[in-house]
């Protein structure tokens, strides 16, 4: 039985410890959190996936050299402020010299240590502040720190992103949980975002990889903000098997999803000067593709999202995005619905007197919308949010 934890953090597995400072990445004096390290009594299994974009940051880079050379690691060090992207060879020997620290501080070997980065673009990392501070984040590692971590990694996020459940099973019981962040930059393949999942269950390499892909297919590669794809993306899946559960992999799969989805919705709520949260329903499309291909053009378009955020039932854009994107279909057979509201069917609005309902919907700050293409029986969800005035301010601004 699969039950959401209401308080849970990387810190929520057995064995997974935490802790977080101000290292001043960014150095400008700012007094927040930006460096943080997540280890493991024990070695933990590893999975990953990472950004498509050809321009991976360093230590994207450096974690899939790792990766080849095996799937176990004990500790992640990650920092916020500088995305340590776009920074040459420098950039992954700065990775090195950081892992090395960390290993030095607890005694491990510099190959079982995974770093990430988020932040500004093109700008080196302030390597020996940074390392100035591992022997305090050492000696301050702690299974309370959950929140500390998250607060860490966060950039222009608003809140920081937890989420967790418990498995219960004949055997006993373990736990999935994580962390992400993200607010902007966020597209498929995947969104501008750093997400470290934890559990205690015992699964293999093989298992893992294949949960944690499954799972992000329905969650981080199915929302967007404003269809801008990172060099950082990054999703971290780690079991260390401390629970000494070795759990069906079905529900294991569903319990990795579930905790995929919930933060991947987190990232879309807390989308820059985001103020609408809204679900993009494709249905009975001829392929998934098609479906998955209609449902993103729709939540990307710009027109769709500023008539979200004027509240405004613009029906016509959304119909004009379904044959834009190229799929498979016909306006004559295409109905549209504004949450279970049938508002046009085959192509053609019901009655111009169903638009003040239509417009009660818009008000709401989640809003779910159907376009049903009647081609065939494939269908997807994409989650996107509304294009504010405040985006534009906040991404001016982002470097001053």
């Amino acid at each position: 039985m699969i039950q959401k934890i209401n308080k849970a953090g990387v810190c929520a597995p057995l064995g997974f410890l935490a802790s977080a400072v101000n290292a001043d990445v960014k150095g400008k004096g700012k007094d927040k959190k930006d460096l943080c390290l997540l280890y493991s009594e024990v070695p933990f299994k590893t999975a990953a996936v990472f950004t498509a974009n050809t321009f991976k940051a360093a230590p994207l880079r450096h974690a899939m050299e790792l990766m080849k050379q095996g799937k176990e690691f004990q500790a992640v060090l990650v920092n916020s402020g500088n995305a340590n992207a776009c920074t040459g060879a420098l950039g992954i020997e700065n990775c090195e010299t950081l892992a090395q620290a960390v290993a030095d501080s607890l005694d491990i070997d510099p190959s079982k240590v995974l770093t990430g980065s988020t932040g500004t673009i093109g700008v080196q990392l302030p390597v020996e502040r940074m390392v100035s501070h591992i022997e305090t984040l050492a000696d301050e590692l702690d299974d309370e720190n959950s929140d500390l971590f998250a607060e860490a990694i966060m950039t222009t996020d608003t809140f920081p992103k937890q989420a967790g459940v418990l498995v219960e099973t004949a055997n006993g019981a373990y736990v999935v949980a994580g962390v992400t962040k993200g607010a902007g930059m966020i597209a498929p393949n995947m969104a501008t975002m750093l997400c470290y999942i934890t559990t205690d269950a015992m699964v293999n390499d093989k298992n893992l990889q294949a949960a944690l892909d499954h799972a992000v297919k329905g969650s981080f590669n199915s929302i967007t903000v404003d269809n801008d794809m990172s060099t950082n993306d990054t999703v971290f899946l780690m079991a260390n098997g401390m629970s000494g559960i070795i759990p069906d992999m079905d529900e294991f799969k569903e319990a990795v999803a579930t905790v995929c989805l919930e933060l991947a919705k987190m990232i879309v709520k807390d989308g820059e000067g985001a103020t609408k949260f809204i679900t993009v329903n494709v249905k009975n499309a001829s392929t998934e593709e098609d479906a998955k291909k209609c449902a993103f053009l729709i939540a990307n378009s710009p027109l769709v999202k500023t008539m979200f955020h004027g509240e405004d039932p613009n029906w016509g854009r959304l119909m004009a995005c379904v044959g834009a994107s190229g799929v498979k279909a016909d306006e004559s057979t295409t109905d549209l619905y504004f949450e279970d509201l049938l508002y046009a069917k085959g192509g053609l609005i019901i009655d111009p007197a169903m638009e003040p309902k239509a417009a009660a919907i818009m008000k709401q700050p989640e809003i779910s919308i159907t376009l049903d293409l009647n081609t065939g029986s494939e269908s997807a969800t994409v989650y996107t949010c509304d294009l504010s005035r405040e985006y534009i301010a906040i991404n001016a601004d982002y470097r001053s």
